[in-house]
């Protein structure tokens, strides 16, 4: 035995001298693909050094007069260690390998790597030192302890980095649960899409192990995207790889999340496509978005379960629930399968205390109650306190006077609270910070003055309070003018109709592309024609006021119509012209181009023949286009246009290199024209050339760009 001791011995020793040359020089170090398969059986062969270290370990403190006395013993325990030393120096060995491939931060796997480096050669001068330790019971013990602390160290900073930050002590320690929203304050990346992603993505995709070198932490990280591309492409009939990974077959190697890990939901596919199709906007509300939408309806469904979970209350007697509506009072679930009810008054005339005192049938299913402008007095508030579930109280422009507000101090799960149009004072709201979960209070024309209500906000901070708006020291922004004009196209002379519904606000325009001031820029007054292309920019001013936002409007003049569109190159599948009318139907695009009324490239150039059964006259060719510089539509690196009367014998009339945009923008539609010498053609060929590498300012950096165009103008 004591000679294969020694061969261990001795390989240890090699293997730690090769592990620490190999970490003197990593930034050198190159791994062939032979030698990355023994780095990946680091994690096979890592729990067998752990469980020797702990039962040697275990050994020296239990039975330390069995080793030092009794010489099978002591072999038993030399072999253990000795063992321990050897397979911490290959499972060491292993992990340097590993390290080496990509997607692992390098400041991540910094204290993992020295720390099992530490194991390695902790153990092997345990072994080189064992008789000394063993000799003395207290030196034992201080050792075995130091072992425990740095495998658990080091196993800790491991698990860190294969399943996320604070995985060993996460069920003592979970993380800070995200604060419940209502769908009035929700924003659909942080509040829907971000807890997906912590869900599902995080754990590969992190700051410490970055898998396919792509880190999902930040809204920076996510539009970088990883070594493959861009994660999403609202263009894309599929919206990119995040969603095609997602779509994948489950046994396929690049299905995302990986077989074997949670993958992702129904319902959670839905959230996240449904915001790449609205553009991904990090900002966008739910609150914005309408009621049938199918994201608004998937915002309303989680947070009301979010919700609903809190409710630890029986559902109320239906036939109970059907009694108490009135011609003055419904009384309605909450939801489809909530215990919880929603109650509203009506008519103020016919409103007495007793309406509310039967609602105590109903009182511990009450999370919402209406009592906006019914003739409430301060001795109602006892009644309501009764409601001890309520969570949204609405006490607007009724005859309270804040008195007995000090009664509301009983309803624990209060979030919301309206006092509006009420007697209540500063004084009186201050009574309320004691409500553990309530978040606001609407007091807008309240007697509380508005330097108070402020007064009150910097003390509870926990409370947001409305004070409403006050006009009088305020100076409004104007809304911008609006544009009557149905024409988005000229064949003729049109008068240019422009419209402000704010008496006084005067319109001031330009044609020149720059943007109108109060100064310079020509006033609108009314008898204004447009008879040729002309890009109209517009503001409102009145004095006292603030400027309103900008408006922009493009005419183009239109005097042919070719009589055929010939693609000589196919537009991308999601955006072709199926019937060859999209570019010479004259009707404009929309701001939403999934709506079929435009023709995209982005593989192939833009190149297509206009043909015309008769010669006609031309003199200009204008491309209407799309620049939508977040969803990657630029407008073309290049335009030439070509004509002739032979489609194989075709001259080169014009030639155009647009201006490119130099940061992110709202989108806008912009005409492009080229202007040549009057020549007489039948056929046009148009040639656009996309951006063939987005800018490095822009989130798709090195990506190609589209081109979208809704209508092809010949004058």
């Amino acid at each position: 035995m004591q000679r294969w001791k020694n061969i261990l011995f001795n390989i240890a020793i090699a293997l730690n001298c090769l592990l620490v040359f190999l970490l003197l020089f990593e930034s050198r170090l190159s791994v062939p693909p032979w030698l990355q398969v023994a780095g990946r059986m680091h994690p096979l062969i890592l729990h067998f050094p752990i469980v020797l270290l702990v039962l040697y370990a275990i050994t020296v403190i239990v039975l330390p007069r069995q080793i030092n006395n009794n010489e099978g013993y002591k072999n038993i325990a030399d072999l253990l260690l000795v063992l321990t030393a050897f397979t911490c120096a290959v499972t060491a060995v292993m992990g340097l390998f590993l390290s080496k491939e990509p997607g692992y931060d390098a400041e991540a796997l910094q204290w993992h790597k020295w720390g099992g480096v530490s194991v390695s050669v902790f153990t092997l001068l345990w072994y080189a030192f064992n008789k000394l330790a063993v000799s003395n019971k207290i030196i034992s013990v201080l050792i075995s302890f130091a072992a425990f602390f740095i495998i658990i160290f080091t196993g800790h900073q491991g698990a860190g980095i294969s399943h996320g930050q604070n995985f060993l002590l996460a069920p003592i320690m979970p993380e800070k649960k995200q604060a419940l929203v209502s769908p009035e304050e929700a924003i659909v990346f942080t509040d829907m899409v971000t807890p997906i992603l912590k869900a599902k993505c995080f754990t590969c995709h992190n700051s410490k192990k970055a898998k396919g070198e792509l880190v999902m932490e930040t809204q920076e990280l996510l539009l970088k995207g990883g070594k493959n591309g861009k994660l999403w492409d609202s263009t894309a009939a599929d919206l990119g790889l995040l969603l095609c990974r997602v779509h994948l077959p489950i046994e396929q190697k690049k299905h995302m999340p990986p077989q074997g890990k949670p993958q992702l939901t129904e319902d959670e596919i839905a959230i996240i496509t449904q915001w790449i199709r609205k553009g991904a906007d990090f900002k966008l509300k739910v609150a914005t978005l309408p009621p049938a939408d199918t994201l608004r309806q998937l915002a309303d469904k989680i947070f009301m379960q979010s919700e609903m979970a809190e409710y630890d209350f029986d559902e109320a007697s239906p036939a109970v629930v059907e009694k108490l509506n009135t011609v003055n009072r419904v009384v309605s679930n909450e939801a489809y399968g909530s215990p919880a009810l929603t109650v509203s008054f009506f008519n103020s005339t016919i409103f007495n205390t007793g309406q509310l005192k039967e609602l105590s049938k109903i009182k511990n299913q009450i999370v919402t109650l209406n009592l906006a402008k019914m003739p409430l007095t301060d001795a109602d508030m006892k009644i309501i306190s009764e409601f001890e579930n309520l969570r949204r109280l609405n006490l607007s422009f009724t005859g309270i006077n804040g008195t007995s507000l000090q009664e509301l101090q009983k309803l624990k799960f209060l979030k919301s609270l309206s006092l509006s149009g009420t007697n209540v004072t500063a004084a009186q709201l201050q009574q309320l910070k004691n409500l553990p979960k309530l978040k606001t209070v609407y007091a807008w024309h309240t007697a509380a003055a508005t330097a108070d209500i402020n007064k009150l906000q910097e003390q509870i901070k926990n409370i947001s309070f409305q004070a409403g708006f006050y006009g009088d020291t305020t100076i409004m922004k104007l809304t911008p003018p609006v544009v009557l004009n149905e024409e988005g196209f000229v064949t003729t002379t049109i008068p240019l109709k422009l419209k402000h519904y704010i008496q006084g606000a005067a319109i001031r325009y330009t044609t020149d592309g720059s943007e109108p001031d109060s100064i310079h820029a020509a006033i609108y007054k009314g008898n204004e024609t447009i008879s040729s292309n002309t890009f109209i920019r517009a503001k409102a001013f009145k004095p006292g006021w603030i400027s309103s936002d900008l408006v922009e409007v493009n005419f183009y003049k239109s005097t042919y119509l070719p009589d055929s569109v010939i693609y000589l190159a196919p537009a991308d599948s999601s955006y072709k012209d199926e019937h060859g009318k999209i570019l010479i139907d004259r009707e404009k695009g929309e701001a939403n181009f999934k709506l079929g009324k435009w023709v995209a490239f982005r593989k192939n150039r833009m190149e297509c023949l206009l043909h015309f059964t008769t010669p006609t006259p031309i003199q200009s060719i204008t491309l209407s286009c799309l620049v939508d510089i977040g969803s990657y539509i630029m407008p073309a690196q290049k335009i030439e246009i070509w004509g002739g009367d032979d489609a194989k014998k075709l001259k080169l009339l014009e030639q155009l290199v647009p201006d490119q945009p130099t940061m992110l923008k709202p989108s806008y539609m912009r005409g492009f024209e080229c202007k040549f010498a009057t020549v007489t053609v039948k056929y046009i060929k148009i040639i656009g050339v996309p951006v063939g590498k987005l800018p490095a300012w822009h989130p798709g950096k090195g990506d190609k760009a589209w081109i979208f165009t809704d209508e092809v103008l010949v004058n």
